[in-house]
Formats: structure tokens, C-alpha cells, sequence
């Protein structure tokens, strides 16, 4: 229910009144295309607070740092919001992984007569081998090969002249193609 329906409700407004928004001045943000609004962070503070403490309620979070219940609504569709959860969730995700990896290391993967739990070890290998290393590469899970020059420095390329070029394509045996050929 919004802000003008709660007043009619109340009996603060005649119900016949028609209905034209309000904008509460203490709701409205600092924030520009330049700088966020403050109290992205405090909704955010306050969502991770009552997650730990097992609730998950954007909207709430949103009422108590100072948004309007129409914007609380919708809070979650809100990019910075979006953008936020969802790196909490790779994070909880790279997390599990690491705890696996351990697991794996330290976990006998032994059936009662002595083979290998081979499927069962692959599995939770191959996961969170993919999970660290693509959700991990800014923590050092990088897969990542570079090709660089002597030192790191850049890779040098030298030209040959075409004389040089046309012998080499002949020992090949294969012809130099015309540059401009006639169609």
C-alpha cells in the first residue's frame, strides 16, 4: 500500500480526494549519474547483517536505510543491488569450492575393499577445479597462459624481404600467388 493510500486508510486524507504522488523530500537522493546514493551502502550493511543472522529481507533493509516503501519494493531489481548479491554468491561459491579442494586432499576416497572412488573424486575435482579457476582468477585460480618475449617484454616479429620469403614457399613447393591478379 502506498504512501497516499496509507493516509486514506488512516483517515489523515477524504477518500474522494484524487490521488496525485508525493514525493517525501526525506526520501529523495543526493545521487546523480556521478556519485551513488548513500544509502545504497547502508541497505547493503544491513541486508549482510540480518543474512548472518539467518533473514533475508531486501525490503526491510531498504525501509530501515531510508527508502521510500514503493522504491524498497523493488529494490532487488536495482542494479548496484543485482550487482552486489551476485558477487556475494560467487564468493560463497569460490568459498565452497576452496573448502572442497581441501577435502579432496585430505579425504580417503577408498571403498571397504581397497578401490578408488574414482567417479565420486572426479566430480568434485572437475567442479571445483572449473569453480576456482574462473570464479577464483582475481584470488590466483588462473589458468591463464601468456605469451610474451625474453623477460616478459613483447614478442618480436621480423620481416623477411620477398625474395627471401618466395624461396621459402618454393621449397614447399608451393607458388607465390600473383599480387594483382586479372579477373
Amino acid at each position: 500500500m502506498g504512501t497516499i493510500q496509507k493516509k486514506i486508510a488512516d483517515g489523515r486524507l477524504p477518500p474522494n480526494r484524487p490521488i496525485i504522488e508525493e514525493k517525501n523530500m526525506s526520501n529523495v537522493s543526493s545521487a546523480n549519474q556521478h556519485t551513488s546514493d548513500p544509502r545504497e551502502q547502508v541497505t547493503w550493511d544491513i541486508y549482510i547483517k540480518k543474512l548472518q543472522g539467518g533473514i533475508e529481507n531486501a525490503k526491510a533493509s531498504a525501509i530501515e536505510a531510508g527508502y521510500s516503501e514503493e522504491h524498497a519494493d523493488n529494490i532487488t531489481l536495482q542494479g548496484w543491488f543485482k550487482g552486489r548479491k551476485d558477487k556475494l554468491r560467487r564468493t560463497e561459491m569460490l568459498s565452497k569450492a576452496e573448502r572442497n579442494l581441501d577435502k579432496i586432499l585430505d579425504l580417503n576416497y577408498e571403498k571397504e575393499d581397497g578401490d578408488i572412488k574414482t567417479d565420486i573424486l572426479k566430480v568434485v575435482s572437475d567442479v571445483s577445479k572449473n569453480i576456482t579457476s574462473t570464479l577464483g582468477k582475481d584470488e590466483g585460480y588462473s589458468n591463464r597462459t601468456e605469451m610474451t618475449g625474453k623477460d616478459g617484454g613483447a614478442i618480436k616479429v621480423e620481416s623477411i624481404p620477398d625474395d627471401e620469403f618466395k624461396s621459402i614457399l618454393a621449397s614447399y613447393g608451393t607458388k607465390p600467388r600473383e599480387e594483382n591478379p586479372s579477373t
